[in-house]
């Protein structure tokens, strides 16, 4: 599977999007009684699948075979989204966990690129992001084909120079 600079910027600008939606950030603690695993007694990554609650898990779930992979940032970051979740209208939640499954498909190398993505997008202002996102949905599929065509190309050539203006290609797989 291959993906391109504007589906990054289109599924981290999505995902920020519902991190932005709520009135504050929530963060989930760890019930201080729960059992340490080896793996994580090892790593010091908590807290585990089994350390979530059944609202986290269910709103998690895609991330579930990746989820002990993940740093304590990481795992920070998505029970932000977790504690959103239930908020959220129920197709948001369906397009939360079908981008959520999309992005633990990633690739490591996927995935730095589209949290660079993501980074550089939100560097922007408000308007402008939204503006651009707006410009490419917009557009006929054919033509985010294209587009996704001629920057693989670009940097497959090595034409496409360092920009912190600009999108970072995602690396073929």
């Amino acid at each position: 599977m291959q993906f391109n600079f504007a589906f990054d910027f289109a599924c981290c600008t999505l995902l920020s999007g519902l991190l932005l939606t709520g009135a504050c950030s929530v963060a989930a603690q760890t019930p201080a009684t729960a059992p340490v695993n080896k793996a994580t007694a090892a790593t010091g990554v908590r807290p585990t699948w089994n350390e979530l609650t059944p609202a986290q898990r269910d709103a998690l779930s895609p991330l579930a075979g990746t989820w002990e992979t993940l740093g304590p940032e990481r795992k920070q970051k998505w029970l932000e989204v977790a504690a959103k979740y239930p908020k959220l209208t129920p197709d948001a939640q369906q397009k939360v966990q079908r981008r959520m499954g999309e992005f633990s498909r990633l690739s490591p190398e996927q995935r730095v690129t589209a949290r660079e993505n993501f980074r550089r997008a939100y560097e922007l202002p408000a308007n402008e992001r939204q503006e651009k996102l707006q410009r490419y949905q917009d557009l006929p599929e054919d033509k985010k084909r294209a587009m996704a065509e001629q920057a693989a190309k670009k940097q497959a050539q090595g034409l496409l120079a360092p920009n912190p203006n600009t999108l970072v290609p995602a690396p073929k797989k």
